[in-house]
């Protein structure tokens, strides 16, 4: 069926779609401004923001149930990165 609707071409297996994104750009735009604009510590009660508080924000914002994995890799193509602290060694001393 696929070769007689469209001939050789039609026998080769594309990749699927796939799910389409979740956020759109106004919401990629929303969310952008409060990655780089900060949190505010008496409205958001955090420091920093960690994917779980962007999951909240975009949930209290524009009710979009958005799983940390998937805002992970949207914040990825959005060309951020996930930054963690350095662990250190129980016994380092730093006057050494």
């Amino acid at each position: 069926m696929k070769f007689n609707a469209a001939g050789p071409d039609g026998l080769v297996d594309w990749k699927a779609p796939g799910q389409p994104l979740i956020l759109n750009a106004t919401h990629g735009a929303a969310l952008i401004e409060a990655i780089e604009r900060g949190p505010i510590p008496a409205v958001h009660g955090v420091v920093r923001w960690r994917i779980v508080d962007l999951v909240k924000l975009l949930w209290d914002e524009s009710s979009l149930p958005v799983s940390r994995p998937t805002l992970s890799r949207e914040l990825r193509g959005l060309g951020y990165r996930k930054l963690s602290a350095r662990s250190k060694h129980c016994v380092h001393n730093p006057t050494r």
